[in-house]
């Protein structure tokens, strides 16, 4: 059984074809940004079986376009990884494409066994610095970045995401130390820049919780273009999404 918050049957974003996702509960990271901070915590919400998973997949069917996907997304997947294995086992025993959306704060003989049923992955690169990183999120990125390159040896199929926060990543010096990782990478596919947005401020409010980054202006159009202009210096911008 997997815990879960919500589920969504038309998603659009992140991935150019229709999917279904499955945000599940929990999280280890605490970004000072969190668009979902009522996902964070670990305590039993709601609960869900494999067998339940392929019934609501199989209802929606008709609505995918081209491949039928679904993915476990939020913050973070990873944390119930010995309960999403059968789930992701028996999507793939009836030709469902499988996607995981994480943080990849993990990477062990589970997680490594789960990718085998694993049609792509995003993984999200929030900060090259580790310092910075740790500041931000309350943890390290060493983790996230040699996950990464796992699944880049593995030849697997991945778009690296990255959120654009103006004032904290999307600065030259940040963008150029993001590159230089990527040309390490030998099966490099992609790059998506999301834009970072306050509407997690109720959220947070709800919470009695005081958000940290009030501040900050929420990413616009022009921010992206920043990011693509820096990145276009090293990198196809058909590579650039």
């Amino acid at each position: 059984m997997l815990n879960y918050h919500s589920y969504e049957t038309f998603s659009t974003q992140d991935w150019p074809w229709i999917r279904m996702v499955f945000f599940l509960q929990g999280c280890p990271f605490r970004c000072l940004y969190c668009q979902n901070p009522d996902t964070i915590s670990t305590d039993k919400n709601k609960q869900i079986s494999k067998e339940r998973i392929l019934k609501l997949v199989y209802k929606e069917k008709e609505y995918f376009w081209k491949d039928w996907w679904v993915t476990f997304s939020w913050w973070e997947c990873l944390l119930q990884i010995k309960e999403l294995i059968p789930v992701l086992k028996l999507l793939k025993q009836n030709w469902i494409h499988t996607c995981l959306d994480t943080n990849w704060f993990l990477l062990n003989d589970d997680v490594k066994e789960a990718l085998k049923y694993t049609d792509h992955v995003l993984p999200d690169i929030k900060w090259m610095t580790p310092k910075l990183h740790k500041k931000i999120t309350g943890t390290d990125n060493l983790t996230s970045l040699d996950f990464i390159r796992y699944i880049d040896e593995q030849w697997m199929n991945y778009w690296i995401r990255y959120v654009v926060v103006p004032w904290l990543t999307d600065n030259k010096e940040d963008i150029k130390k993001l590159w230089e990782y990527i040309q390490t990478l030998k099966n490099f596919q992609k790059i998506n820049l999301l834009k970072y947005h306050t509407m997690a401020i109720p959220k947070w409010e709800k919470l009695w919780r005081e958000y940290p980054l009030k501040k900050v202006p929420a990413a616009w159009d022009e921010d992206i273009q920043k990011v693509k202009a820096i990145l276009t210096q090293y990198i196809d911008k058909n590579l650039i999404q």
